[in-house]
């Protein structure tokens, strides 16, 4: 085992940057992000996976933080007034059973966490929404935090060794 390098500090902050860019704005992809530095062999796959899972769980706390607190803002309070008034169509009351049901599950004790580190591994559910509806729940915020790095911290070291096996495989 080597020492680390520059190269790899250099690369383990500027993926939590881009992990906490990619958290928040679903369009930036940390999946890209991995494939692309583990391809161009720009930094090693553990700096750059656990740099993602560190700043993809800022931006998810973040996220979850912005629900908790932000639900019982003066805005959204009027918002959720202006919005028992207006007439609802059958998608939107679909889409408003699904979000209960959603909630309700990330809701319990018994399903809120696994729920969340499947998200967090697999992306399935989106772990943007899980984030949003764990934070309407009960659950504790530090829990939330200790999931998501480790299941995102699963995701993106897989990601990163696959990536550069295939990479070495394929020559």
């Amino acid at each position: 085992m080597g020492v680390i390098g520059w190269t790899d500090v250099a690369a383990l902050l500027t993926s939590v940057g881009y992990g906490a860019l990619s958290a928040v704005l679903p369009i930036a992809s940390a999946e890209a992000y991995v494939v692309a530095s583990q391809m161009s062999r720009a930094a090693g796959p553990v700096a750059v996976a656990l740099g993602l899972a560190l700043g993809q769980t800022v931006g998810k706390v973040l996220l979850f933080y912005g629900v908790r607190r932000g639900k019982d803002s003066p805005a959204v309070q009027h918002r959720r007034e202006a919005l028992k008034v207006r007439p609802v169509g059958p998608v939107r009351t679909r889409l408003r059973q699904l979000i209960r049901v959603l909630l309700a599950l990330v809701g319990q004790k018994r399903w809120g966490l696994p729920i969340t580190g499947v998200a967090a591994v697999l992306g399935l559910p989106p772990l943007y929404a899980v984030a949003l509806l764990a934070g309407a729940t009960r659950m504790r915020l530090g829990f939330f935090a200790v999931v998501v790095l480790a299941g995102r911290a699963v995701r993106f070291v897989l990601m990163a060794y696959g990536v550069g096996g295939i990479e070495l495989w394929s020559h």
